[in-house]
């Protein structure tokens, strides 16, 4: 099999760049351009130990551990270091998607009876056009989305929610309202953002004092939900859970308090945390 350098490092940095795009659909969160970019440019170049020859048992090994040390740098430069739990959950994501876009390569061999298979140190090379690439990740974005929105639907079905914050010795409770335009991401964190439209949380952090925002974790941020828009105070702090009738589930997000003013007190998440 002949492989150009150059279009060896581009075209896995393109399919770096969509596993990301996969993961984050699935995780319900956002890296970052910077983030992404950094880390397909680690896959592309990471694709040239594909030019490493070795003939020994060892030396195999030790070129397969190492690519699974490059997938675990691109995780960690495209989401961050923020727990070893939260990273080998996103590393076997990428995994799953590789396994998705092999098995995509492997009916492309079926249907064309072509040899365009290739085993070398343990890893599986298709020799296939960058059409039929395309064509892959098409399907792996497809098949990802697909769900993606199931998982939304689903979670959409319930009756009823609740939603509880925790932080120390606080905890609120409030009814809550799925809404999938909820798109909002922490833009420190990445994170989704589960919206508390609460008065005795804004008064427990003092939230109309600027002055003591950082005090408590806080910045402000521009929101919109179904409910409304405007500003609200995001933290990272606390936990969340939210209740329906199928259980409850502890979900990985940021936390935005605004006042209910007039309105009746309620969190807002997007249903598809519920995934």
């Amino acid at each position: 099999m002949k492989i150009y350098v150059d279009v060896l490092i581009i075209t896995n940095a393109i399919v770096t760049l969509i596993f990301l795009q996969c993961i984050q659909r699935i995780m319900h969160e956002q890296a970052g351009i910077k983030r992404e970019a950094a880390a397909s440019a680690i896959g592309g170049a990471g694709s040239l130990i594909a030019a490493i020859e070795t003939k020994s048992f060892f030396g195999a090994l030790m070129l397969t551990l190492a690519k699974g040390g490059i997938i675990f740098l691109i995780i960690i430069t495209a989401f961050g270091a923020k727990n070893f739990i939260a990273a080998a959950k996103r590393f076997f994501l990428y995994i799953l998607c590789e396994l998705i876009f092999g098995g995509v390569c492997l009916l492309l061999v079926d249907m064309t009876h072509k040899n365009i298979v290739m085993i070398k140190n343990y890893t599986v090379y298709f020799d296939v056009s960058l059409l039929q690439i395309a064509v892959c990740c098409t399907l792996v974005y497809a098949i990802i989305s697909i769900y993606e929105t199931v998982q939304r639907v689903r979670a959409a079905n319930a009756q009823t929610y609740r939603a509880t914050y925790s932080l120390g010795n606080l905890s609120v409770t409030l009814p809550a309202v799925a809404d999938s335009g909820n798109r909002l991401c922490d833009s420190f964190t990445g994170e989704p953002v589960v919206i508390f439209r609460s008065d005795e949380l804004y008064c427990r952090y003092d939230l109309d004092c600027p002055e003591k925002l950082a005090f408590y974790g806080f910045h402000p941020a521009p929101y919109s939900t179904l409910n409304g828009g405007g500003i609200v105070y995001v933290t990272s702090k606390g936990r969340v859970e939210i209740s329906s009738s199928g259980g409850t589930k502890r979900i990985s997000c940021s936390v935005g308090i605004i006042p209910s003013g007039s309105k009746t007190q309620c969190a807002v998440f997007d249903p598809r945390l519920l995934g």
